[in-house]
């Protein structure tokens, strides 16, 4: 592990990028006491998930729409009382 000040960091920023690229971790030093305050390491990349499967219910349900189904607001509020 590689240690910094902030003042080092920040010029040789570029190149502290490429370090972590390789797989080296970097600790920020701060202050007088050059306290870590910070530690960069490489990201590793999780694996994809895989997709979902669109129509995991096809062949297993079915749905009909009448003809004459008219959707309104005051058909909506028709039946309400059979449901409470």
């Amino acid at each position: 592990m590689t240690q910094m000040t902030v003042g080092d960091f920040k010029a040789q920023f570029s190149a502290v990028l490429d370090m972590v690229l390789q797989g080296e971790e970097v600790q920020v030093l701060y202050g007088r006491l050059k306290k870590p305050v910070a530690l960069f390491t490489k990201i590793e990349e999780k694996p994809k998930k895989k997709k979902r499967p669109l129509g995991l219910y096809e062949g297993k349900a079915t749905y009909w729409e009448d003809e004459t189904f008219e959707f309104t607001p005051e058909n909506l509020f028709d039946n309400m009382d059979d449901l409470l």
